[in-house]
């Protein structure tokens, strides 16, 4: 299958996604362990964010499964190996994401210090599991991506993970993804958005975010 340079897809928009789980993800497990021993609310707060993250990384990962591997494994023969390997490491992600995800129920009941220290240690595990594997994604898996995806394939895959954002905190996960990007990455994602959706984030959605984000880290975002 040879592609155009017209029909090729821009894989800076998965580095963005990636870039919003490495980040957000990455900072929690020091929120975890700052959360006053017995503060329930607090703990609350961070779960439910901590959630929705999760939440979001089962759904990318889910559609990679559905939408990209079958077409790489199928046009690249040669990287087989590659692709096998990054489906296991789906499935050690997602081993990880279960046992955070009970650990951060025990946390959200109680508050507790112990639980606090349980979960960011989880926490920690996967990051760095993760960590390695949206590196060997970005560096090993996009660049074939690249030859061997339409631009059509590329942008169901990015439907199929917009479609699983609830539409009410669609506009504040856009904060996220513009707030992590490279100025290039951040002027690529504006100019791929619908026109009304860029106004909304103008008007609406900045605010929101920013809200959002004192709500988790306790401090205003810097833009």
């Amino acid at each position: 299958m040879t592609l155009t340079a017209q029909s090729r897809p821009d894989t800076d928009e998965m580095v963005i996604v990636h870039n919003v789980f490495r980040v957000n993800l990455g900072a929690l497990p020091n929120l975890v362990r700052n959360v006053a021993d017995g503060d329930r609310r607090r703990a609350e707060v961070l779960v439910c964010w901590l959630t929705e993250l999760l939440d979001g990384l089962h759904h990318h990962h889910t559609g990679e499964d559905e939408l990209m591997w079958p077409i790489l494994a199928n046009r690249a023969p040669a990287d087989t190996a590659l692709v096998l390997q990054m489906e296991e490491q789906h499935g050690r992600i997602g081993s990880l994401m279960a046992v955070v995800r009970e650990q951060s129920t025990a946390f959200a009941d109680s508050g507790s210090q112990g639980a606090g220290d349980d979960l960011a240690n989880s926490l920690t595990e996967l990051n760095l599991v993760l960590d390695e594997h949206l590196r060997a994604e970005e560096e090993r898996i996009l660049p074939i991506v690249e030859t061997h995806m339409t631009r059509g394939e590329w942008q169901a895959l990015a439907e199929r993970g917009n479609s699983a954002i609830p539409k009410n905190r669609r506009l504040v996960f856009l904060g996220y993804m513009l707030y992590t990007a490279t100025p290039s990455q951040r002027a690529l994602l504006m100019a791929l958005l619908p026109l009304p959706i860029r106004i909304l984030w103008r008007i609406a959605g900045r605010r929101a975010f920013a809200a959002d984000y004192r709500g988790i880290y306790g401090t205003a975002p810097r833009w």
